[in-house]
């Protein structure tokens, strides 16, 4: 990246981080959703131009990549994604080669998506590259530090899992 764009890319980070601060000091759930944003964003940016795959996909191949099948149900919900949208992403992963998507009768209509073995080696690749980007993330951050992070936002998912949104 040139050095002005990285410069202007910079100072309007700066600038987005400057305004978002005064939520984010009063309200913690602004934070975590800015910083999702951002995460967000920069995953998209990076896996679109490294990859030519979605953030989607990502989520769809590393969970396909830990759990051997799922139907399409069940693999949205594992990958924490909306159903119409995890059926786009298995598309277009499948007719890159990366998964196949059996029709059976056993499960009711579902549709079974497994990872081909050019899936497989693909997802290899990619969880490697995405370890390196987050290494280089918390490269600040001690081994505690990170635990407890990690400790953090489990709490907090688990919290939202059960809140009382009601009072």
């Amino acid at each position: 990246m040139p050095a002005t764009k990285r410069l202007e890319r910079d100072k309007a980070s700066d600038e987005r981080s400057r305004n978002a601060g005064m939520l984010t000091r009063e309200h913690v759930a602004v934070l975590v959703s800015t910083l999702g944003m951002r995460l967000n964003r920069g995953a998209t940016a990076y896996y679109r131009a490294a990859w030519n795959i979605g953030i989607v996909e990502w989520r769809l191949l590393m969970t396909l990549r830990s759990i051997e099948s799922l139907n399409v149900s069940e693999l949205s919900d594992a990958a924490d994604i909306d159903k119409a949208a995890a059926s786009r992403s298995l598309a277009v992963l499948a007719e890159r080669g990366l998964i196949s998507i059996e029709q059976t009768r056993t499960r009711g209509r579902a549709a079974i998506a497994k990872l081909t073995a050019e899936g497989r080696a693909f997802a290899v690749r990619m969880a490697e590259a995405s370890r390196k980007r987050e290494a280089r993330l918390f490269k600040d951050f001690s081994t505690a530090d990170k635990h407890q992070l990690s400790q953090l936002l489990q709490q907090l998912s688990h919290a939202l899992d059960h809140a009382d949104w009601e009072h």
